[in-house]
């Protein structure tokens, strides 16, 4: 028995601060290569065709060559990179067949992710996807296209992130990682068009009235006449031509274009 003049008394003593392993910051660096190489994909800051050598994101980033070889090889496994033998690689060329194929596969997970998202989306999740809506028009309104493709992101995958379903977004950001590329073959024709804001507004209109079908249609809507416009590009072969043939990472003679790229770690 613990008397009162005997009492235990547990003091926990404050734990120390321990760095981050080695190994965990290794980690954290090659994951943040990763993404901002996902990012830069799938807002288009890659051209169709475009060759990117392993030493030239390293030096962009400001990492070394492993974390950048290991990010790209996770890339061309999921199909958003093919591996060249010069330590470098390309975005796939892309022909009708395949921009016809990845435009159904997406109408119907992106039309299932929109529907889920007219059921689900709170109200502060509807104002951020009306506010992406607005600085896309900002953007076109400027003629900035960059921004504009980056807006086109955020409102896209504002809707998808609102259908809270992580499995079906998952899926998404891999098909975006092999069309995001042609957006730039969206500019200028395609934009110019004002179906597209007209559309996003039926969109958030479904979402605020928790209409599943009319947001499963409108977002259908917006990928067949995009995907469609770019797969009417082929030529008779059914290929179709890069945006910007250009190689990040090699000499460029005068004449060749400079490569759309920009990148950041996340």
């Amino acid at each position: 028995m613990i008397t009162n003049s005997a009492r235990l008394v547990y003091a926990p003593q404050p734990m120390a601060r321990t760095a981050p392993s080695p190994d965990a910051a290794d980690t954290s660096l090659r994951q943040q290569v990763y993404a901002s190489l996902r990012e830069a994909l799938t807002m288009g800051r890659f051209a169709p065709g475009q060759k990117v050598t392993f030493r030239y994101v390293a030096g962009v980033l400001g990492v070394s060559l492993t974390p950048v070889r290991e990010a790209l090889r996770r890339l061309v496994a999921e199909g958003a990179f093919e591996m060249n033998p010069n330590r470098s690689v390309r975005v796939p060329l892309m022909t009708r067949d395949k921009v016809l194929e990845l435009r159904d596969i997406r109408m119907e997970l992106e039309g299932l992710a929109a529907a889920k998202a007219a059921l689900a989306a709170t109200r502060p999740q509807i104002a951020e996807i009306r506010r992406a809506a607005r600085e896309i028009l900002v953007a076109r309104t400027r003629g900035d296209s960059a921004t504009d493709r980056q807006k086109v992101r955020e409102f896209h995958f504002a809707v998808y992130a609102a259908a809270a379903q992580p499995t079906l977004l998952r899926l998404i950001e891999g098909l975006w990682l092999q069309t995001g590329p042609y957006m730039n073959l969206l500019y200028p024709d395609f934009i110019s068009s004002s179906r597209g804001p007209a559309g996003r507004q039926r969109l958030i209109a479904a979402l605020e009235a928790g209409d599943a079908a009319a947001a499963r249609r409108e977002m259908q809507n917006d990928i067949r006449r995009a995907l469609s416009y770019v797969a009417g590009l082929a030529d008779e072969n059914g290929n179709i031509a890069p945006a910007i043939p250009a190689t990040a990472g090699k000499r460029r003679r005068p004449s060749d274009s400079a490569p759309v790229f920009d990148l950041q770690l996340n």
